[in-house]
């Protein structure tokens, strides 16, 4: 295997929905961390999601060690870096709206 292929930072969007759950979906594939960053920050989602974004080295057939190590970085829905996933903080702003329907 080549290990001089490219780097691409993989955006993930996570949501909550219906019986409070999250979902996933691959939204966006960046050539930096800046760049995914950047994505994020002008991005409009609900307040009940989050991002997560990763490293993963592209055309790589094997699915564990693609994925670039450790490196993974949590945003809140307006962009701010999280150590961990703010699911806590997601499934409250979920409850919050549903709460005014």
């Amino acid at each position: 295997m080549k290990k001089n292929r490219p780097i691409v930072w993989v955006v993930m969007h996570y949501e909550i929905f219906d019986g409070e759950r999250a979902d996933s979906m691959q939204f966006h594939v960046s050539s930096s961390l800046k760049a995914a960053e950047r994505y994020i920050a002008k991005s409009h989602v609900a307040p009940y999601s989050w991002w997560q974004v990763h490293p993963h080295r592209v055309d790589h057939n094997d699915r564990t060690e693609g994925w670039e190590g450790e490196e993974v970085y949590y945003y809140s829905h307006t962009g701010r870096r999280f150590k961990k996933a703010p699911v806590r903080r997601a499934l409250n702003a979920y409850r919050r709206s549903k709460d005014k329907l």
